[in-house]
């Protein structure tokens, strides 16, 4: 991994310093006894960003926010979508693993598809409905709940879900804990390369000793506060797989939402986990 040089880091830190506290205005002083930097080397970063209209030195020889870094944060937010590095991540599965992979994101009680990408095998395939249930289809946004937050949840959808319903989402749910992503399978009966219908067996766990046909994986993506805000999901499987090869598959799509939570939100505090 490459090291940050030393002199980024500092830049990077000031910086820093004054997107967290847009509204404020900081001395030399306080800026030195905040960050912990040198009189010497404090004051030449600043005076260069200062300079590059990144900060504004007032009268009173205070430092607050340039327009130069206001402006480049208005236009970045005004084209700032998660699906610049979405679709990247999932044509990459797509044509890894010769399946659909959709970007699910929720609203109300429902999951929205977002995006789409197919591989060679499902080009021209469309799902059968840009909108599915939450319960369960989306119970990939349910995992980072507590068992009371989840049955509460489960308790205020209408119309209510059947027994059988709930306990779908209760597997789903435990499966994803244990392995951070969601596999559905296939009901016994069906075919290879059979009509996608909504239809699917919930599983808590696999039987390494077995060959699968899955209806679906799906992994989350979560904010700083664990809310899951995005869910990858691939489907359209087209022949039987082993455990490891689930797994594997699992393992991919964890990575790919890794690197776009990382995008969208970045790096996790080490002192917070």
């Amino acid at each position: 991994m490459t090291r940050q040089s030393p002199a980024v880091g500092r830049i990077v830190s000031v910086l820093n310093f004054f997107v967290e506290h847009p509204q404020q205005a900081f001395t030399l002083t306080q800026i030195v006894n905040s960050l912990r930097l040198s009189r010497a080397t404090c004051h030449a970063l600043l005076m260069s960003l200062v300079e590059a209209d990144y900060l504004y030195r007032n009268p009173d020889k205070s430092y607050v926010l340039g327009p130069a870094l206001i402006s480049l944060a208005v236009n970045a937010q005004q084209y700032f979508t998660p699906f610049t590095v979405a679709r990247q991540e999932m044509r990459a599965l797509a044509d890894e693993l010769d399946v659909l992979v959709t970007a699910l994101a929720p609203e109300g009680d429902e999951v929205v598809v977002r995006e789409r990408a197919a591989s060679r095998t499902n080009l021209g395939w469309m799902p059968p409905t840009p909108r599915y249930p939450i319960y369960p289809w989306g119970s990939v946004f349910l995992m980072p709940l507590p068992d009371e937050e989840l049955e509460a949840e489960l308790d205020r959808i209408k119309p209510p879900l059947s027994t059988d319903g709930r306990e779908d989402v209760r597997k789903a749910v435990r499966f994803g804990r244990r392995h951070d992503f969601i596999a559905v399978l296939a009901p016994d009966h069906e075919e290879l390369a059979r009509e996608w219908r909504p239809s699917g067996r919930f599983i808590e766990d696999l039987d390494p000793g077995q060959k699968h046909l899955l209806r679906f994986l799906a992994a989350p993506v979560a904010d700083q506060r664990g809310r899951v805000v995005l869910a990858l999901t691939l489907s359209r499987f087209t022949q039987v797989m082993s455990y490891d090869e689930i797994m594997e598959a699992g393992r991919r799509l964890r990575a790919a939402c890794e690197r776009l939570r990382t995008f969208m939100f970045g790096k996790p505090d080490p002192q917070a986990l």
